[in-house]
């Protein structure tokens, strides 16, 4: 899980089936779902909140999501089997 800074609002992953969830924490419900890149391994924000990063290990990518439209912003090719990311300001 990865929360956004300066706010309230959290990721989740959903390993199995190439996910990613922003769960409401104060209704206990999903609030938001966008497809991903194939099991994906790792998630980091961007220092602003504004972009959430998946490493997608088994297809080679790393997806970029807009946090605030929930939307795939670009899958980018990375090489073989990514775990984790780091996003450095």
């Amino acid at each position: 899980m990865s929360c956004t800074p300066g706010s309230s609002g959290k990721s989740s992953l959903t390993r199995g089936s190439s996910r990613q969830l922003s769960p409401h924490t104060a209704t206990g419900t999903v609030s938001g779902e966008v497809p991903v890149g194939e099991r994906p391994w790792g998630v980091a924000i961007s220092p602003d909140g504004r972009q959430l990063y998946t490493a997608n290990g088994p297809s080679n990518d790393i997806t970029i999501v807009d946090v605030a439209s929930w939307t795939v912003v670009a899958k980018v090719p990375v090489g073989e089997r990514p775990w984790g990311v780091v996003v450095i300001p």
